[in-house]
């Protein structure tokens, strides 16, 4: 059975308004605008104050706000996969060429000799 009444504490209805207005940067607490004029009820000659909602949002804090949502993490940015275009296989013994070339290559970068000596030593292996 459906609940007939639902309460939320001012930061629950923060975090709902920036999920629903999609804000994902800034800090955010509770405005409530209210309305109120000084009247005569009509069963009290007294004069009364009445007072009325006028809207619900919310607005911009600081960060030190210990009242404020941080939007950035209560709805974060959705981040989606950037698809690159994969170049296609080229046929045959060119296609084996293209990826030896980009190995050596790698190979090479990444084998720094750290002396002379050591640089002869490397080149031997290479070509046996």
């Amino acid at each position: 059975m459906a609940n007939s009444e639902y309460l939320l504490s001012h930061q629950e209805l923060v975090k709902a308004v920036i999920i629903h207005q999609n804000v994902h940067d800034g800090f955010w607490r509770l405005n409530i605008n209210f309305n109120v004029v000084a009247t005569h009820g009509k069963q009290m000659p007294d004069p009364c104050l009445s007072v009325t909602i006028q809207g619900i949002g919310i607005m911009k804090a600081d960060p030190t706000d210990e009242m404020a949502v941080d939007a950035a993490l209560t709805n974060p940015e959705k981040i989606e996969p950037v698809h690159e275009a994969m170049p296609e296989a080229t046929a045959g013994m060119q296609f084996c060429r293209d990826v030896y070339r980009k190995v050596a290559v790698h190979l090479d970068d990444a084998a720094r000799p750290v002396s002379a000596a050591t640089a002869v030593d490397l080149r031997a292996r290479l070509q046996k």
